[in-house]
């Protein structure tokens, strides 16, 4: 069962937040809150994983396709395999622009943690063929005039299923709000 954390609004912050016209959302349930949380991650479309091995932290700009509150991302290599066969536990963050000195209150962004699952489509077919199902990928493709992936490379899918999910967004009404899934 899904939890919401809070946290309450300093005073300075309340009386900046009136006179801007924000009025901050008091989420009753985990549900309210992972419906505007949806909102943002449905218009946005890349995040910055980061993985970390030893002393050799890594982040990586990527795409991601969202089903319910997993995100999946596509790839066929690089660094932040090598770190994931090491350490599973990962961060990443994703944010809009923002510049504060044209309304500091219009900062849209979000933090999550959990473990990833890599699904190597040679290693892990049926996991790897869901996770397609899940991320759409055929409606992609479809739309790049292709019905398959290019042959000759070996993909893989990182599956990320946040334990945690900490979101701001005080123009929609979100102020320091935290997901955690149990």
């Amino acid at each position: 069962m899904s939890k919401i954390k809070q946290v309450p609004v300093p005073a300075p912050f309340a009386q900046a937040f009136k006179a801007a016209g924000i009025k901050i959302k008091q989420f009753k349930t985990p549900v309210g809150f992972e419906r505007v949380l949806k909102k943002f991650l449905k218009r946005n479309h890349v995040l910055h994983l980061s993985t970390s091995s030893g002393s050799a932290p890594r982040s990586t700009p990527l795409e991601y396709r969202l089903h319910d509150l997993s995100f999946y991302i596509l790839s066929e290599g690089g660094g932040k395999f090598a770190n994931l066969e090491k350490n599973k536990k990962v961060s990443f963050s994703i944010a809009e622009p923002y510049d504060s000195e044209i309304d500091y209150w219009n900062y849209k962004g979000m933090q999550a943690w959990g473990i990833a699952r890599v699904w190597n489509q040679k290693k892990h077919p049926r996991q790897f063929q869901e996770a397609l199902k899940n991320m759409k990928i055929m409606q992609v493709l479809k739309k790049l005039g292709m019905k398959e992936l290019p042959p000759n490379i070996v993909y893989r899918i990182i599956e990320i299923k946040p334990d945690r999910i900490k979101y701001g967004n005080p123009r929609e009404g979100v102020f320091r709000a935290t997901w955690s899934r149990t």
